[in-house]
């Protein structure tokens, strides 16, 4: 067997936004990960059923760890003999592209699934370009998680060939998992537990709580919602990030301030929260393919998501879905007003959402695809 090796920053993108894919591709590869280390890297380790390496790395500019992280790299290579290295996540393909070069590795995959640069500016701006371009141009192969952030790459980056893996995201959805098969009683033990009536409508958010993420157009719009529609609730799953675009200050009294506003922090596990929404909603600045939007297609759960590179992949406008302005609190404001007052509209999208995100996101259908691609290389 080929020896490949995954490389991400943190463990937690392991052990949720390519949980199992290192398990199936193990029956073709001679698997190995490298991730940060963390307590959680044993149970990464137990569940793929392949090796864990833990190499600390971070997401920040850190010039003197980032030095450490890439000898750290170069040294695992050399002795082990790698033939592929596949990477995700800014920091760490730029790390192993570099390592994996000099280390001759012969194959250097590097997946682009998210783009910071595209809300940042002026010294930041031309700094996170340099650094994919650097990416980029160590890698031998370049992979991307959905057809509008490829076209904006291969505009802005690099006339390096960008491959999409199936019809993008970066692990497909478990459509057995990602089902809604809880039952009445689970639902409401987990209402109460929530404070939440039986009769009110959920708007749910999953995902770090950030400014990119849109959270503070997305407050300012229930605020306004919570005003004027009776049974309203926002259930936010994530947690919040205070280095790296923190929400701002009024987002945060809102959010402790009214009762409407049920905020959880992370969850390993989204689905009980999924089971009892009414509506997914991502009003995010940027995205590659969002995971969260094809996990909650998936449940079956309307979407409501930004015009953005990804989601306006994910959502079929009216089928699954519908897009609003991106940074619009008043384009937010009317489509969930459209979804919750045009019942004829919301039920019909209700009806096709899982079928038609399955038919695109399957998992399997993903790795298989991903399979062949690695394969090819």
């Amino acid at each position: 067997m080929k020896k490949l090796v995954i490389v991400t920053t943190v463990p937690l993108s392991l052990s949720t936004l390519v949980k199992g894919q290192p398990k199936y591709l193990s029956q073709f590869f001679d698997i190995s990960l490298i991730t940060s280390k963390s307590d959680v890297n044993r149970d990464i380790q137990e569940y793929e059923g392949v090796e864990v390496i833990g190499i600390d790395m971070t997401r920040k500019i850190t010039p003197l760890q980032d030095l450490k992280s890439l000898l750290n790299l170069y040294r695992y290579f050399r002795q082990n003999s790698v033939d592929i290295v596949y990477s995700f996540t800014p920091k760490a393909g730029l790390l192993s592209m570099i390592a994996s070069f000099f280390a001759r590795v012969p194959k250097r995959a590097h997946n682009i699934v998210g783009m910071p640069l595209m809300e940042a500016s002026g010294n930041k701006k031309r700094l996170l370009k340099i650094i994919e371009k650097i990416t980029y141009s160590f890698a031998t192969n370049l992979f991307c998680n959905s057809y509008g952030l490829k076209d904006y790459i291969e505009k802005n980056l690099t006339k390096k060939e960008i491959r999409v893996i199936a019809n993008g995201s970066i692990n497909g959805v478990d459509i057995d998992f990602f089902r809604d098969n809880f039952s009445d009683l689970d639902k409401k033990i987990k209402r109460e537990e929530l404070g939440i009536e039986e009769s009110d409508f959920v708007l749910l958010f999953v995902g770090r709580v950030v400014k990119d993420k849109g959270v503070n157009e997305l407050i300012k719009a229930f605020s306004i919602l919570d005003k004027k529609i009776n049974n309203l609730k926002l259930l936010m799953v994530g947690d919040f990030e205070e280095e790296l675009s923190p929400i701002a200050k009024e987002s945060i009294d809102e959010m402790k301030n009214n009762p409407n506003i049920i905020s959880v922090g992370f969850k390993k596990d989204i689905r009980s929260y999924l089971s009892i929404s009414d509506l997914f909603v991502l009003p995010s600045y940027r995205e590659g393919l969002p995971n969260s939007l094809i996990e909650a297609g998936s449940f079956g759960i309307p979407l409501l998501a930004t015009d953005i590179n990804g989601c306006n992949e994910v959502i079929i406008p009216n089928k699954t879905g519908i897009l609003v302005e991106k940074k619009s609190v008043d384009s937010l404001v009317n489509g969930v007003t459209l979804l919750i007052e045009n019942r004829e509209l919301y039920s019909d999208i209700k009806t096709n959402v899982r079928d038609l995100t399955i038919k695109r996101y399957s998992q399997e259908f993903f790795f298989n695809s991903l399979k062949d691609e690695l394969e090819k290389l």
